[in-house]
């Protein structure tokens, strides 16, 4: 038997993944060597990522932007996370592709989702520590609560501050000196 008896090789997830016909209100991700399907967050999901964007661009130190449409590739292997927002040099915005590098990325942002939360709590900090991402901040929409990772070392993140939304957050470094103020995110169920 020769190799062309077997038939081509199957393909790679990552390649598998931007093939999948992934029903409307759904996005893909390949987190821990899995394809993992999504259903697209809440209008108050995307009101707290305007809102961190807005503040976080003008804080941000020169050569680095706050982007909202890319994903982080692995290291190595085939998986690749696609979180809400990242920082990254403003190279990256010139360049083809939708994947960056993690050594690009200062920092990762999530905005936990009603039905996905398990994914940004427990899959992503592994993940991103790993990749060695800096910063790794999720917003809880669902409680009013952030928790900020940062030191990323033999991958984990050695370090990690909870607080609320009324308390804001300070990012350490690459980011020291940026403040954001939380107090005004949206909660899940609550009306303003």
């Amino acid at each position: 038997m020769t190799v062309s008896d077997v038939g081509p090789p199957p393909p790679r997830l990552r390649e598998l993944a931007t093939r999948l016909d992934v029903p409307p209100g759904f996005r893909v991700e390949v987190l821990g060597g899995a394809i993992v399907i999504s259903p697209i967050p809440p209008k108050k999901h995307g009101g707290s990522l305007r809102r961190l964007h807005d503040q976080l661009s003008p804080r941000l130190p020169d050569g680095r932007v706050a982007l909202r449409v890319c994903s982080v590739e692995a290291v190595e292997g085939e998986d690749y996370a696609s979180p809400d927002l990242l920082v990254t040099t403003i190279e990256v915005e010139d360049e083809e592709g939708w994947l960056v590098s993690p050594e690009a990325v200062d920092a990762v942002v999530e905005v936990v989702s009603p039905g996905n939360a398990t994914t940004d709590l427990t899959v992503k900090p592994t993940l991103y520590s790993r990749w060695g991402i800096p910063i790794y901040l999720v917003i809880d929409p669902r409680h009013g609560t952030l928790r900020l990772y940062w030191d990323p070392q033999d991958g984990e993140y050695r370090a990690k501050h909870d607080t609320t939304f009324a308390q804001g957050v300070e990012l350490p470094e690459p980011l020291k000196g940026v403040v954001l103020d939380t107090a005004d995110l949206p909660r899940y169920g609550v009306r303003r």
